[in-house]
């Protein structure tokens, strides 16, 4: 296959701060952000980029400080759904034209000089989760269907190569959390009014089961899960309380109040792992959308886009401008380097295609311990 070229489809701009670095792409005519992934220290960006006629996907390479590498064409490919080899590698699943079927390959981001055009799959709509032993893993509920089990992909390698790829339906409940770290699967659902934690392998196939009695709480996302320590569940009230939950080894939950938002949260997204102990979890409400830094079983930092032009760090009260006027949209959050993060946004629009412009924050946790 062809290497992908290297194109320069943004004016870039960049403001920093005490706090904050925020870079600014500008698109000629429009870009919609899709996916992003931690790639070694860096953040690697799969978008499309429109022209008057169609769109191209594009994928931005960002270091930590929010300086532009470079961008990247992809030759022939959209729905991109970016994914990390057992290695480290950055590979990407997309879908090439076709006037008849529509066929997913994966495939390497860069130097693709040795690897063959792959035979396509049937697509998997799933999200990448990490990577288990030899294999990436992928997971995916029908948030249309209750009583569909949930599928988990995983694509294995050998070599560096991808080898095959596995399509497995997972035995009830559907519809779980998912965590994985370790080499370890594990899957959260409520189920009446208790919620049942499983351990599973690559092959879908349960190892450990164990139900848990969070009385009053409902676990919004795992931070940390395990039957051998502590985990950890984020919880919010029908107020935006803010609060962990610990679970012990033996399935006992204590609550630890974390900070009282005043807003009810309407949804989350899985914690991402920023640097030891620490994680990053996005957050929105009615009235905007941010994101939370735990450490340990302490929240160190909490921003928010309600009340600011940009983000307000609730905790000690500095903010980070955005330049724009009306709404923010927050479509991504990785880890860059230990402790650091990036965070993809871009204005709301009632015309996405003309959207010119997307906001990232490159951000280190200024916190001892």
């Amino acid at each position: 296959m062809n290497n992908n070229i290297t194109v320069e489809p943004f004016q870039i701009e960049t403001t920093r701060t005490a706090g904050a670095v925020v870079t600014r792409l500008t698109a000629a005519t429009g870009v919609t952000h899709h996916d992003n992934i931690t790639c070694g220290e860096q953040t690697l960006m799969a978008n499309y980029v429109y022209n008057s006629r169609s769109y191209k996907t594009v994928y931005t390479l960002m270091d930590a400080d929010g300086a532009v590498i470079n961008s990247y064409e992809e030759e022939d490919g959209i729905l991109p759904t970016l994914f990390t080899s057992p290695a480290g590698e950055v590979f990407v699943s997309v879908v090439p034209y076709h006037p008849d079927k529509e066929m997913e390959i994966s495939i390497p981001v860069f130097s693709r000089e040795q690897t063959e055009m792959p035979k396509g799959n049937r697509p998997f709509t799933g999200k990448f989760i990490n990577v288990v032993k030899d294999a990436a893993v992928f997971y995916d509920n029908d948030q249309w269907s209750s009583a569909k089990p949930d599928k988990m992909l995983t694509i294995v390698f050998k070599d560096g190569v991808i080898k095959k790829k596995n399509n497995i339906k997972i035995a009830p409940p559907a519809h779980n959390k998912v965590y994985i770290a370790d080499n370890e699967i594990h899957l959260l659902k409520k189920v009446d009014e208790m919620w049942v934690h499983r351990q599973i392998n690559e092959k879908g196939e349960e190892i450990k089961r164990r139900e848990l009695d969070l009385g009053r709480h409902y676990a919004r996302e795992i931070v940390t899960c395990s039957f051998e320590g502590t985990s950890r569940l984020l919880a919010a009230d029908e107020n935006g309380l803010l609060a962990l939950l610990l679970v012990d080894t033996a399935g006992a939950a204590v609550s630890q109040e974390l900070f009282n938002l005043g807003d009810p949260v309407f949804n989350t997204w899985p914690a991402a792992c920023i640097g030891p102990r620490t994680s990053a979890i996005r957050f929105n409400t009615e009235f905007g959308n941010g994101w939370m830094v735990l450490r340990d079983h302490q929240l160190v930092e909490l921003f928010y886009s309600k009340g600011v032009q940009g983000y307000k760090n609730l905790l000690s009260g500095e903010v980070i401008s955005i330049p724009t006027d009306g709404k923010l949209i927050l479509s991504g959050l990785n880890k860059t380097r230990e402790n650091a993060l990036a965070v993809i946004i871009y204005p709301k629009s009632d015309k996405p295609k003309e959207q010119k412009t997307l906001f990232i924050i490159n951000r280190t946790i200024t916190t001892n311990g």
